[in-house]
């Protein structure tokens, strides 16, 4: 039974004797519309007493605040993630711009320790001379190595900033 089957039902008229419509089709009719009543009414029941039962396992099971649909984060939740990705941020922008400077350092101190080095093999004798290029070429694979490495770690971790 549906709203325009009803809209649209008619009965016949009663005999000429009696006003109104024939008794028997408007029973009829009523005990239908009961009867529809009646099963969506039952439904109607069943589907509160799933959606109950639904919500009461959402709530034993935490999931969610019960306000807001499942998996759908709530606002504190949002703003925890944000407050971490940005402190995340900030200590790997700190970390690389350790990193820079330490690097600038260690390259100027190879530099120095290689002008130094290069200033007193002119003074050395041949012994020295061979230690002085040992020494030399030993601070140039590793300022070789730290460019290396920094450029690895720019290349795996971009800036974001």
């Amino acid at each position: 039974m549906t709203p325009e089957t009803l809209r649209t039902m008619s009965f016949p008229r009663a005999p000429l004797t009696r006003r109104g419509y024939s008794e028997e089709p408007v029973h009829d009719a009523l005990r239908r519309c009961a009867a529809a009543l009646t099963a969506l009414t039952e439904e109607n029941d069943r589907l509160r007493a799933d959606m109950q039962r639904h919500r009461d396992w959402i709530r034993a099971n935490n999931i969610g605040d019960g306000a807001s649909p499942t998996g759908v984060p709530t606002v504190d939740a949002v703003l925890q993630q944000a407050r971490a990705q940005q402190s995340a941020e900030q200590t790997v922008f700190a970390a690389r711009e350790q990193a820079r400077t330490m690097l600038r350092a260690a390259r100027s101190q190879a530099e120095a320790i290689l002008a130094q080095m290069q200033k007193q093999g002119g003074q050395a004798g041949e012994g020295d001379q061979e230690e002085t290029e040992r020494l030399i070429s030993y601070l140039r694979q590793i300022a070789q190595s730290l460019t290396v490495t920094a450029d690895q770690y720019a290349t795996k971790h971009p800036s974001t900033t």
